[in-house]
């Protein structure tokens, strides 16, 4: 019985064995089949392999990575700020109160400040002594001297209008006593107002009133004591203006004048009577110079 055992063992044995051995030559998924002698108890075994060979390694899956969704971000929407009006307000600001030093003057070539054109005009007064001169020769040139007052209104720096009412004293042409009083209006042209000394121009007409006393054989030839002129004349000459302060001038001048008596006894009584030992001459026209050096207030 042990005999028959082991020779069973041996059998399965080697069976298992060749079938191993032929299972590493069939190739897989084929029948393969095959038999082997064997020596034991009861005599030939065989066997029989289908699908023989290695098996097949099943085929792994590996389940594909699920795809990760990156979700961008969102945009942050910042609203912008609204803007603000703001109303202008007018700020209404005072002015302080300007406080005006006075500083001395300078006096320039180019400038009409001191003589106060600054206001575009400005008004003189002054006063002047004066002499006048007129007729023959010798003893009878009348030299005659006087006062006077005067105002010049400045309304441009390059023109300004003059009055003026003078009295002189002395003997005329005949050698009589002789008070007279002349009103002139005379226009005043000034060639250089920018400058401190300024050169004028004069051209004017006017009145004149004298009273004569006659004396000696003028008296007896006359037939009287007293006489009375009237005249009326032209007339023009140059002067010098010097601008010392803006408000003070001082000035000097010469004119030449011509006039004619306007009185009633011009044809009973004439100023001038003059004989050649033919005839007798008469007139009443004359002429002559008059020179004034004054001073001038501007206001």
């Amino acid at each position: 019985m042990k005999k028959i055992a082991l020779s069973s063992l041996l059998c399965v044995s080697a069976t298992l064995f060749s079938s191993a051995a032929l299972a590493q030559q069939c190739p897989p998924g084929a029948v393969c089949a095959g038999a082997q002698l064997n020596t034991g108890i009861f005599g030939i075994g065989g066997s029989l392999q289908i699908g023989g060979g290695v098996a097949v390694p099943r085929p792994v899956y590996v389940q594909p990575a699920q795809p990760v969704y990156v979700q961008p971000p969102q945009p942050v929407y910042i609203q912008a700020p609204q803007p603000v009006y703001v109303q202008p307000q007018t700020v209404y600001v005072q002015q302080p109160t300007r406080y005006v030093v006075s500083q001395p003057v300078q006096y320039t070539t180019t400038s009409y400040q001191w003589i106060g054109l600054q206001r575009n005009q400005a008004v003189g007064f002054g006063a002047f002594a004066s002499g006048l001169s007129y007729g023959g020769r010798g003893d009878n040139r009348v030299s005659l001297g006087g006062v006077g007052a005067t105002m010049r209104f400045r309304y441009h720096p390059y023109l300004a209008t003059e009055l003026t009412l003078g009295g002189y004293f002395g003997r005329d042409y005949n050698g009589d006593q002789r008070a007279e009083v002349p009103a002139t209006v005379n226009e005043l042209i000034y060639f250089n107002p920018m400058h401190r000394l300024q050169v004028y121009g004069i051209l004017g007409i006017g009145m004149s009133w004298a009273s004569v006393q006659y004396e000696g054989a003028n008296a007896v030839t006359r037939g009287r004591d007293t006489a009375g002129y009237a005249y009326f004349g032209g007339q023009a000459g140059l002067g010098l203006e010097w601008q010392i302060t803006r408000n003070f001038s001082l000035f000097t001048d010469a004119r030449a004048f011509i006039r004619t008596r306007v009185d009633t006894e011009v044809e009973t009584n004439p100023e001038y009577t003059r004989s050649n030992g033919v005839r007798t001459e008469t007139t009443n026209t004359s002429a002559g110079i008059t020179g004034q050096l004054g001073a001038m207030f501007y206001f």
